[in-house]
This record gives structure tokens, C-alpha cells and sequence, in this order.
């Protein structure tokens, strides 16, 4: 597979979507909220205008729902653009990346021609980071939740990073009960987010970075004026207002991560790696064995994400979202007759 390929493959040759259960991307499965889908129907005349510039509403949105000044917002046509419009701005000479870890991280980094040091995490550790060590570099990009490995640093922990700037990724934190690291932005750290997996809203795009205030305004300055299209500021602002959908979908989380959990303890031959997101790190005995069980399952119109192009891992793990009951209940089914 190519280095830098993602989940979510779901197209034909032909660039039609085909007929597949998706576990290989982190969307949530409760899908497109009815306020979004009405904000997008009220709102699809609208496209024959220009986006608004400042995005006004849906900074207002943002500052109001995870409370941050609009000066220190910088929106982005999904989190992943902010990785490549960040390095371009502040020219990191060396780069840490922890591994495994999404792969966008790098291929943001090379962008830049900056020097690239891995930090490996081992399985038989549980993907831990040592976050007390000295790092000699001019920026380290942590993912909170991490992807795919689903590890969540502490905000202490991160405190203990002394002599590095940091770069926060923290695209699946709303899934979670746990405070945000957003708090701690500064000079030294900054943390971005993604809307469009907790929103399901991909094929819209939407993210936003919180950033210490001067560089904030240099980032506006240097990105697209109209990166945030109209459709998806006008689908964040319903989004954010949604207090239900939020509410939902960490109650969903906490029963199925529960009964996912208690499943895949029962397939033989599989270990996985306790979850803390929406999705789960699956290890088989043998790069084969997993390849065996993608092949099998795709006959069967499911999807898994292989593994084996992210640095640190190999051909035996497997990334699986977890998605609703009925269709867990497929996956399931499947892989115990696998």
C-alpha cells in the first residue's frame, strides 16, 4: 500500500462510492445530526456567494462552546490542512514525530524539508511515551488521543515536555469525557481540532486550531481567506449548538467501546490495545493472518484499516472503528466465522 494512504477508501475505479461497511475510518457512526442537515438544506442557495472571510458566526460558535478567544482561532478546511499551514509558517528545523502515529504528521514535515527523528513506541509497552526525557528539537507532534494506537497523554504528562514546542492534535477529544489540553496554549503549545469525525461531516472538511495570539495572526494571514467553504461554516454552527448530539455520542461511546471490548475478548488468536477513542488497535499473530482476514472480510463488503504503512507498525495490525451495535454485530459475526 502507498505510504502516506488513509481509511476511508470506499471508491470504485470510477470514483463512485461502493457498497461497504466502513471500519477503516474514525467517523461516528451516529451520523449527520438533524440541525446539520438543516442548516445545510436552509443554507444551500447560499453557495452562490462568497464564504464570509472572517468566518464570524462560527468563530463565535467555537469561542462559545469551548471557550477561547476568537483572536486565538484559526480555522482550517479540516484539521490535516493545519499540520501543512502551521510547519509552512514557523520553518521547524527538526522535527519529533512519536510513532506509530497519523502519518500526515510527516508527510506535513517533509513538506518543509525539515529533519524528521522518530520516537518508537513499543506494543509491548502499550505504545507508552516517555514524556520526562530531554527532546532536542525544535517542535514534537503528539496526537490526544493518539491515531492509531488510541493512547491519551495526561495534561501532566505534557507539562513535563521542557524543550520543545509542541503541536496538539487533538481531533478525537470531544468523543471523550476528559478536559482538553486547549488551556495550556501558549508560545509554547498549540491544538488543533478536528470537527469533521465527531460531526461526521468529512466530505465537508472542518477543523480549528487554538493558537498563542501573534502567531494566530500570522497563520490567518498566510492561509487560503476562503479555506473554510460556506456550507461548512454554516454546518459547524448548527453543530456546535447541538448540546444533544454531544451528549449522545459519548453515551453511545461509553456502552459500545464496553461491548466491543468484552467481544473481541472472546476471538482467539487476536490481541488488541484498550481504546480510550472511538476506534480500537488490533494485532494478529502473523502479518498473513491479518492479511488473510482484510481479504476475507472485504469479500464480505467490510472494511478494516491495514497498518503496515504506519511507521512503527507492520502487516499484523489491523485499525477498526467502532461503530453501531448492528453493524459491530456484523464485524463480529464475520470475524468469528473468519
Amino acid at each position: 500500500m502507498q505510504k502516506f494512504e488513509h481509511g476511508g477508501q470506499i471508491y470504485n475505479a470510477d470514483g463512485t462510492a461502493g457498497d461497504w461497511l466502513d471500519f477503516s475510518a474514525n467517523i461516528n457512526p451516529l451520523g449527520v445530526s438533524e440541525k446539520v442537515r438543516a442548516a445545510i438544506i436552509e443554507n444551500i442557495d447560499g453557495v452562490k456567494n462568497y464564504p464570509d472571510p472572517n468566518a464570524t458566526e462560527l468563530k463565535a460558535a467555537i469561542s462559545q462552546r469551548y471557550k477561547v478567544s476568537a483572536e486565538n482561532l484559526v480555522l482550517v478546511n479540516g484539521a490535516a490542512e493545519f499540520f501543512y499551514l502551521y510547519l509552512n509558517v514557523t520553518r521547524p528545523r527538526k522535527i519529533l514525530i512519536p510513532v506509530p502515529s497519523f502519518s500526515e504528521y510527516e508527510r506535513a514535515a517533509r513538506a518543509i524539508n525539515a529533519e524528521i527523528e522518530y520516537i518508537f513506541t513499543r506494543a509491548e509497552e502499550n505504545f507508552q511515551l516517555n514524556l520526562a526525557q530531554d527532546f532536542s528539537a525544535d517542535l514534537i507532534i503528539l496526537g490526544r488521543p493518539n491515531n492509531p494506537t488510541g493512547n491519551l497523554i495526561s495534561i501532566d504528562n505534557l507539562k513535563k515536555i521542557s524543550n520543545a514546542k509542541i503541536l496538539l492534535d487533538e481531533s478525537f477529544i470531544d468523543f471523550l469525557e476528559v478536559e482538553s489540553a486547549r488551556k495550556l496554549v501558549s508560545e509554547k503549545i498549540t491544538v488543533v481540532q478536528s470537527l469533521t469525525k465527531i460531526f461526521a461531516i468529512p466530505g465537508l472538511r472542518l477543523g480549528f486550531a487554538v493558537v498563542e495570539k501573534k502567531l494566530a495572526a500570522k497563520l490567518n494571514a498566510a492561509k487560503d481567506v476562503w479555506n473554510v467553504n460556506f456550507l461548512a461554516q454554516k454546518a459547524g454552527v448548527a453543530a456546535l449548538s447541538d448540546e444533544k448530539f454531544f451528549v449522545d455520542t459519548r453515551n453511545w461511546l461509553k456502552s459500545e467501546q464496553k461491548f466491543f471490548i468484552e467481544r473481541l475478548k472472546k476471538i482467539p488468536n487476536l490481541e488488541f490495545f484498550e481504546p480510550t477513542a472511538n476506534f480500537v488497535l488490533l494485532k494478529f499473530e502473523t502479518p498473513e493472518f491479518a492479511k488473510s482476514v482484510l481479504k476475507k472480510l472485504r469479500l464480505k463488503k467490510i472494511l478494516l484499516r491495514n497498518c503496515e504503512n504506519f511507521v512503527g507498525l507492520d502487516g499484523r495490525f489491523l485499525r477498526c472503528a467502532i461503530r453501531s451495535r448492528e453493524e459491530n454485530l456484523k464485524l463480529f459475526d464475520a470475524l468469528e466465522n473468519i
